[in-house]
């Protein structure tokens, strides 16, 4: 999995706090109401802690962040309350005296994490950083061995599609640069063997975001997660706006002609599957 992200943590930053990362946001803690009172949640692929935290509020009881960006962990690991115990990567947080674990590592690479299993495993914009459906598998068997029987691995990645070209064409004809969908932008480098290579731009007054990363094939993605051993129920969702916003009340400044464009065209794919 790419250090990229070491060199774009702070205009990474400002980006997710445009309307669509906070609607990705409101779609993830609704996808999680019904699996996070009281679970350990295994959240790989942390960046900076955008969700990390908010876990515990929802009702988790503990979390362990794994990313493989020193930069982010020390940000996410910095946005905690004060550190505790004698492991430097250990926070504790306002909720009750939970605690929040960081672990840097390769998420892409298959290997049992210190308290697993655990009861959700949570990983945003990881998924499409496999190349290939090899790539994607080894994801999917660390997230299986992980996982505890009947627990759930919730994910936001690249819209599920079979034709992975024609939908970033829609995603540029609908929400066209410099724009985009909430300040970032995409266009295809070239075609791959499960899908396509891509590259994702977006510019802020703290610096450009510029990141390279792969849309597989629908298909690909659920064979994958079959053959690491997820065998219970799998669903897809997507961008769900929620009417807040379509009442001009939700944050981030988009305006109600992008909000609407995600009825039309969604900006991801929200993947939950069940061991």
């Amino acid at each position: 999995m790419s250090t990229q992200y070491n060199t774009i943590q702070a205009p990474y930053d400002y980006i997710r706090k445009k309307s669509i990362a906070l609607i990705e946001h409101e779609n993830i803690r609704t996808t999680l109401a019904p699996h996070i009172p009281n679970a350990r949640v295994l959240e790989l692929a942390c960046g900076s802690g955008f969700y990390t935290y908010d876990f515990l509020k929802w009702g988790a009881a503990s979390v362990l962040a794994v990313d493989i960006s020193p930069v982010m962990i020390e940000h996410a690991r910095a946005s905690g309350s004060s550190p505790v115990g004698t492991t430097p990567a250990s926070v504790l947080t306002g909720n009750n005296n939970k605690i929040v674990d960081f672990l840097l590592a390769d998420c892409t690479k298959p290997e049992r994490y210190p308290g697993a299993p655990f009861d959700v495993v949570f990983g945003a914009w990881l998924l499409n950083y496999a190349p290939n459906r090899r790539g994607l598998l080894d994801m999917f068997r660390n997230i299986e061995i992980n996982l505890k029987e009947g627990g759930r691995f919730v994910s936001i990645t690249m819209p599920p599609a079979e034709d992975p070209m024609e939908s970033i064409e829609a995603e540029l004809r609908v929400r066209p640069p410099p724009e985009g969908s909430g300040g970032l932008y995409y266009w295809v480098i070239n075609d791959v063997e499960d899908g396509v290579y891509l590259h994702v731009k977006g510019h802020t007054p703290l610096g450009d975001v510029d990141f390279d990363c792969y849309q597989l094939r629908k298909s690909v993605y659920e064979q994958a997660a079959r053959e690491a051993g997820l065998k219970g129920e799998l669903r897809w969702g997507k961008t769900e706006v929620p009417e807040r916003w379509l009442r001009g009340e939700g944050e981030g400044g988009a305006s109600l002609e992008e909000l609407r464009t995600y009825g039309d065209v969604t900006n991801y794919g929200v993947l939950v599957v069940e061991k």
